[in-house]
């Protein structure tokens, strides 16, 4: 059965998993033999679809197989309903029951689903679409902004989202969103159009051992899904399932989650806009539909696997103010800033940026923009250490304006996101201390050593090489840290009890009291935890001490001398064996105080 048709005779049921927010489904595979039973992003696919005869729950896929346990251990699958004797109980509480077991999600989408002993767990919890459906009855739309405590509208707003994505696509969106403040509406009558997009899959993934936060591979394009509109992807009918598999699209760069306990819903007491704004879809080969309820600009995702390049035609969206660094001319963006679609979309050979449209209508042709951005991620790129042997991260890093985001005023991760209080598309934004240091998140060697000394101190050595490139400043000269600090660690302040600020002060004063050598030490601290043979990566990675020890090692073989007195002053535990492997190199020691006074 389609989205686009209603089941004969009795009505199909989806079970909700009430942690997760997906739908049971059969992922993979068609018969007894190999099907796999997930949790899978609500999509009103067949293969999301159950039938409760007198509890046995046939798969909507195929009507002839129901869902059953596996003959050993707790792993669920597909049995002949004719010969299954397995019988479920939908219980009050919401748990698929059969014996003395429930049927448990994983912690992750598309994971299968597994059998446990019956506990008061979310896990173990489902909803129906009935219930859902139940639960709105009568209820009027949410407008926002909505208290942060109002979790019955909170919980509404979830369901809306899942009945909307099992919605058949060829009736009315059943729960229309309120879009219009965020990510924005699209007027009725904006034209629609069709455009052939070349999807570019010749390269893939990532070097294996970068040890930093790997870009995805996400391909931009100029159009946006305005919210409520069906739209259709056709891809090749020779293409085949697996290469089509390979391909996602997502509806919308705003990924960031909103839930009542996040910072700043708490924050601000308010949710300012809805939980979820983006949406991802699988495609086939041959025709796909799908329908956004929220809108948004239309990203093309792609997994690893065979490396091919497949044209997509696709119809029915609307055209979006975009800037392709090199090829787009100042006669072209004249024109294409003033596009009628919400969001608008930088793109340069590294860097993405997505953006209100609202503030680029009169943006000024902006080259100067993203070539600052590009010189960002060299000085990163520089920093930590890459080189035509060792090469930086192939694919590009996405940074996301949204007017609430999880976090603090922006966050670190794939896309960086940023709050309202930076316009990502103002010509000062590249040149900020907020993007070096999310970015600078991003390129941390985390759990190898930078965590180990503090992320948020570690971070800001990419902060602090950004300032000196681009301003020949130091924020911590700049406000005495460098002296006050030495007189805290004079008093007798340990590197334990420092804030993020005085750690800082401490890995940086190494770096002046070595000028012959300044950040290169840094340099070749990344190329080395790159270099090191996995099973030595992963042990670092679960051993703080080793982590103390690794930098110390590797800092005091970079500038040539024995960093121990330096660490004893700051009150750094060294282990007698790292200690002994750099006195065996019979270097000189530094001394204890390498603090900056002036």
């Amino acid at each position: 059965m389609s989205r686009d048709a209603a089941a004969p005779g009795k009505e199909g049921i989806y079970l909700i998993s009430r942690s997760r927010e997906g739908c049971l489904a059969v992922m993979t595979g068609s018969t007894p033999q190999d099907a796999v039973v997930v949790v899978a992003r609500p999509d009103g696919s067949e293969e999301q679809q159950w039938y409760d005869c007198d509890g046995q729950w046939q798969w909507g896929g195929d009507r002839s197989l129901c869902l059953a346990p596996a003959p050993e251990g707790g792993a669920v699958g597909l049995a002949e309903c004719s010969s299954s004797p397995a019988r479920w109980l939908l219980d009050a509480e919401g748990r698929m029951t059969i014996d003395s077991r429930a049927l448990a999600v994983p912690k992750r989408f598309n994971e299968p689903v597994v059998l446990k002993h019956i506990s008061e767990s979310d896990r173990e919890k489902w909803w129906t679409d009935a219930q859902l459906k139940a639960s709105l009855k009568g209820v009027k739309p949410a407008v926002y902004p909505i208290a942060a405590d109002d979790t019955t509208t909170y919980e509404q707003e979830i369901a809306r989202g899942i009945l909307n994505r099992i919605a058949p696509l060829n009736e009315p969106l059943p729960y229309p969103r309120d879009v219009a403040r965020f990510p924005g509406a699209v007027d009725d009558a904006t034209p629609r159009v069709r455009k052939t997009i070349t999807l570019d899959l010749s390269v893939l993934g990532q070097p294996s051992n970068l040890r930093m936060l790997k870009p995805r591979d996400w391909q931009a394009t100029d159009l946006y899904v305005a919210a409520g509109d069906v739209v259709q992807v056709d891809l090749p009918e020779t293409l085949s399932p697996q290469r089509a598999g390979q391909i996602g699209i997502l509806v919308g760069a705003h990924t960031d989650r909103l839930y009542p306990h996040s910072g700043t819903v708490r924050r601000h007491k308010h949710f300012w806009r809805m939980p979820t704004i983006t949406e991802a879809f699988r495609v086939k080969p041959g025709q796909n539909h799908l329908r956004s309820q929220y809108g948004g600009k239309l990203i093309f995702t792609f997994k690893n696997g065979e490396n091919f390049k497949v044209d997509a035609v696709v119809s029915n969206v609307v055209e979006a103010p975009y800037f392709r660094l090199g090829k787009t001319t100042p006669d072209e963006w004249e024109n294409l800033k003033k596009l009628d679609a919400p969001q608008a979309l930088f793109e340069s050979n590294r860097v993405v940026l997505v953006v209100r449209s609202k503030v680029v209508h009169e943006l000024p042709f902006p080259d100067q923009l993203m070539q600052r951005y590009e010189q960002v991620i060299d000085s990163h790129n520089d920093l930590a250490g890459f080189t035509e042997d060792d090469p930086p991260p192939r694919a590009k890093f996405w940074l996301v304006n949204d007017i609430q985001i999880s976090a603090g005023s922006a966050h670190a991760g794939f896309p960086v996101m940023v709050g309202p209080c930076r316009n990502l598309a103002s010509l000062h934004s590249p040149y900020c201390w907020c993007i070096w240091h999310e970015l600078g998140h991003d390129y941390q060697q985390a759990h190898y050593w930078s965590y180990a000394y503090g992320s948020e101190t570690t971070v800001n050595l990419f902060s602090l090489h950004d300032e000196e490139r681009f301003f020949h400043k130091d924020k911590l000269k700049d406000n005495g840290l460098y002296r006050k600090t030495a007189s805290k660690v004079d008093e007798g302040m340990t590197f334990g009890h420092a804030n993020c600020w005085q750690k800082l002060v401490f890995l940086m004063e190494i770096k002046y009291y070595f000028p012959d050598v300044g950040w290169d030490m840094y340099r070749q601290l990344n190329r080395t935890t790159r270099a090191l043979p996995e099973e030595e990566a992963h042990h670092l990675a679960h051993n703080h001490q080793s982590q103390i020890d690794y930098l110390y090692k590797n800092l005091s073989k970079s500038v040539s001398h024995d960093l121990i007195l330096t660490n004893d002053r700051w009150g750094i535990k060294i282990s007698q064996e790292a200690q002994q492997e750099i006195q065996s190199l019979g270097l000189p020691k530094a001394p204890a105080d390498l603090s900056i006074r002036d």
